[in-house]
């Protein structure tokens, strides 16, 4: 022993030193090997204080290996066995090292302090712990984006749809929408049971059959299935297109049933005067009216007609039978000349002959009715003779097409 300790303190250079090395430190295989052991002992015992708590949740088993194993190094430091501490103190090291590596997923930490989604909201408390969220909804993100009432998939999804000011699944939760329609606007706005386009492009065609069906081309207007959901491209049926067939671009979608621009939608009219008639004489119909170029002339103070009206009615009459679906309201006004109630009384009597005029040209009375306003809607002033002859008058309105 003796010879092996001289030979150790001749390697070191300094007998005097080594002495007091080996005798502080107790070691045989040398005083600065022991000291290093020791440092590294002390450094696992602090390392393993703080990391404990979160290895002890989730690495108990390296954490209790990297303790026992330094607790064994000092031990063996004490009683002077250098090898001994020094394989224990490695062990510690390497299972310390486990412990801290496993241990760093935030569901280790105390759950008094873990916030995995780092949005101010400890874990306990947040009901979305993985999402970054807000203080007003418990943590989780806006459970209704569009404000419209329907909660958002993911609500329904992590169960929390009786936390939440909102119902249902929104399928459409970047637009506002109803809660009838799943969170989406209406899918058929104008009724005529065939979907919206936007129905189609989000992959919703069977969510929405049961109201409607296909694509509409004409979305706000009501169509049918024929014309893909447009009303009639050619209401008037003389083979030439209402405009709004070229101004939507869809000439080629109806070629078959007809072509050009119709100068006259709401009268059936010929394709060499582009969807016109032959010039009227006496009228000029528009969308909602049969315009009189010149009134009906009745008996004075009666409503019998006069045969200078003939032309007239037969030119309406016409118009009537080559415009079958046509339906119209004749109007009778007088001027204030006389009571009011005789005058109520002569204006409708007279809408009423002009009904019977046309009925016996061959226009069922059912698509035709009359009713006379007396005095109560004059056109101008009744103060001259030029005004009371302008409310002496006649209208026809359409009422249908």
């Amino acid at each position: 022993m003796k010879k092996q300790f001289n030979h150790r303190m001749l390697r070191f250079g300094s007998v005097g030193m080594c002495a007091a090395c080996a005798m502080a430190a107790g070691l045989l295989s040398g005083c600065v090997d022991g000291m290093k052991l020791s440092a590294q002992q002390k450094q696992i015992v602090e390392q393993a204080e703080q990391i404990h708590d979160r290895a002890y949740r989730c690495t108990p088993r390296e954490l209790a290996l990297a303790e026992a194993h330094q607790e064994f190094g000092r031990h063996e430091l004490s009683r002077g066995k250098g090898k001994r501490a020094q394989d224990h103190i490695a062990w510690a090291d390497e299972n310390l090292k486990l412990a801290d590596e496993n241990s760093l997923h935030p569901l280790c930490q105390d759950p008094k302090t873990q916030d995995r989604d780092k949005d101010g909201i400890i874990d306990m408390e947040d009901k979305c712990p993985d999402t970054p969220g807000k203080p007003e909804f418990a943590g989780c993100p806006d459970p209704d984006i569009d404000k419209d009432g329907v909660c958002d998939k993911w609500v329904s999804e992590m169960g929390l749809t009786s936390d939440f000011n909102c119902k249902g699944i929104d399928l459409c939760p970047a637009e506002p929408g109803e809660l009838a329609y799943s969170g989406c606007s209406n899918p058929d706005t104008d009724g005529d049971e065939i979907c919206n386009a936007w129905v189609a492009e989000a992959g919703l065609a069977e969510k929405f059959a049961k109201t409607c069906h296909d694509t509409d081309l004409c979305p706000d207007v009501r169509g049918t299935d024929k014309f893909f959901g447009c009303p009639n491209p050619d209401s008037d049926g003389d083979t030439v297109c209402d405009p709004w067939v070229n101004e939507k671009g869809f000439d080629a979608k109806f070629v078959e049933v007809c072509k050009g621009v119709d100068k006259c939608p709401f009268e059936k009219g010929v394709v060499e005067e582009n969807g016109c008639p032959p010039p009227h004489k006496f009228i000029k119909v528009t969308e909602n009216e049969i315009q009189l170029n010149e009134q009906f002339q009745f008996k004075t103070g009666k409503a019998t007609l006069l045969p200078g009206s003939n032309e007239l009615l037969d030119e309406i009459a016409q118009v009537l039978k080559d415009n079958p679906t046509i339906e119209i309201s004749i109007e009778g006004h007088t001027d204030n000349k006389g009571k009011r109630k005789s005058n109520l009384k002569l204006s409708n009597n007279r809408a009423k002959s002009v009904l019977d005029a046309l009925a016996k040209r061959g226009i069922d009375k059912k698509r035709m009715h009359s009713k006379g306003f007396g005095q109560d809607v004059p056109l101008t002033t009744n103060d001259t003779e030029e005004g009371r002859a302008l409310n002496r008058r006649v209208e026809i309105h359409i009422t249908k097409r």
